[in-house]
């Protein structure tokens, strides 16, 4: 039995020091059953391994696996994202939210997908739209978090935030996280935030160091849309999603954020669960 993705795109952690030798095992694996290996931006001469850009592997990819860590996860999964194609993540470093298979299960869960005994996850995804009046100006799909904050020296800002357009709040912070589930175990929960199940159809708005003890996280449903305006001039504030893109506003400009049309398909691991993961990271039960 072949494995069921002929081309598999692999985006790698840049600097990793055993990357050779574990692309070279990945790679006569992948020929052993009937696949070739796609390499994003890599300079390598390995047998059964194709180096590609973006576009390439974009469009050519049936599948996509990460070599790396949430981060790494993260500028893949928007490749991912556009063809709809499964993504895969093999942490490299520590485990990982996103990233949950270590280097030590890489073949044993490749052999669970090849035999059909694995699991892919529909991720709800949003989508953040700059826009002026009727104009959008910039958008981009999040996978963990859009963050309003700071564009330049540390001050307060001041934001307005309506959901559905209804006033809810007036928020004097150091800014404001909108996450989706999947995002809720990163910088949302540093700041304060709950955690919540990554397959839940919901929005989390955590407020940064907000200036008023009356301010907490806030969780409503995705099908409910939130803008944000900023009081504070424009240029003094920022949107950043999923720590990869950030838009300074210009005057008469606005933050959108409502669920996306597309989703995240991830393989998760045959090896653990998500309560698993999230005791091992959040170290629960450890004296």
């Amino acid at each position: 039995m072949n494995f069921p993705y002929p081309n598999v795109g692999i985006v790698l952690k840049p600097g990793y020091s055993g990357s050779e030798n574990l692309l070279e095992n990945i790679s006569a694996w992948m020929q052993k059953y009937g696949s070739r290996i796609l390499l994003l931006d890599e300079k390598v001469a390995i047998p059964g391994i194709e180096t590609v850009n973006k576009d390439e592997l974009q469009e050519r990819s049936d599948l996509i696996m990460v070599l790396g860590g949430d981060g790494t996860f993260l500028a893949a999964g928007k490749l991912a994202i556009k063809k709809d194609v499964p993504i895969l993540g093999i942490n490299l470093g520590r485990l990982g939210f996103l990233t949950e298979i270590t280097v030590q299960e890489i073949f044993p869960s490749l052999e669970k997908i090849r035999e059909g005994q694995t699991v892919i996850e529909t991720r709800h995804l949003l989508q953040a739209r700059i826009r002026k009046g009727d104009e959008i100006i910039y958008c981009g799909h999040v996978i963990n978090d859009a963050v309003v904050s700071k564009a330049g020296i540390a001050r307060l800002l001041e934001i307005e935030t309506r959901v559905n357009q209804h006033f809810l709040a007036l928020f004097k912070a150091d800014g404001l996280i909108i996450a989706t589930p999947t995002g809720s175990t990163a910088y949302s929960l540093a700041a304060g935030g709950p955690i919540v199940f990554p397959t839940m159809e919901a929005i989390v708005m955590t407020p940064i160091c907000p200036h008023s003890l009356n301010h907490r996280p806030l969780v409503v449903p995705d099908h409910l849309s939130i803008s944000v305006h900023a009081i504070t001039p424009a240029k003094d504030v920022s949107l950043t999603l999923d720590g990869q893109a950030m838009r300074v506003l210009q005057d008469g400009e606005y933050i959108e954020i409502a669920k996306s049309p597309h989703h995240l398909r991830l393989i998760k691991s045959p090896f653990k669960g998500y309560f698993d993961v999230l005791k091992s990271k959040l170290r629960w039960g450890e004296i």
